[in-house]
């Protein structure tokens, strides 16, 4: 009994029994927005927008339902966080990323579920 013990220990320290997807890690993060245009849910309102990260760090987002722009930074912190920094603003919202079985992706800021995003498309496609 004492063996087993030490076995199912050593296997929840190691992460091997874990709940749920494990979060992207950087590169896969990297490469899913440097240089492409997401569409993305609010999941408080279900309102949609998109978004367009540039390489060097700028991101545009648009919000579908009223045109509405907003510009920022977006960067990774040293807690491989998806991180924006909106325009006028002094505080970064982070966000772990998980990808998700229908191919969307969920941005989880504090343990809530803040965004989606639903798509994504090489380029700036929206113009932004």
């Amino acid at each position: 009994m004492r063996v087993c013990a030490t076995a199912l220990l050593m296997l929840l320290s190691t992460g091997a029994m874990a709940d749920g997807p494990e979060p992207l890690g950087r590169q896969d993060i990297i490469d899913l927005v440097r240089e492409k245009t997401t569409e993305c849910r609010k999941e408080k309102d279900q309102s949609m927008c998109s978004n367009y990260f540039t390489e060097k760090g700028v991101i545009k987002r648009i919000m579908h339902a009223d045109g509405k722009r907003r510009d920022g930074r977006w960067f990774l912190d040293d807690q491989t966080r998806l991180c924006i920094l909106w325009d006028g603003k002094i505080k970064p919202l982070c966000f772990t990323v998980f990808e998700q079985a229908d191919g969307s992706y969920k941005l989880i800021k504090k343990g809530k579920h803040i965004t989606s995003i639903t798509a994504v498309e090489d380029g700036n496609t929206k113009n932004l």
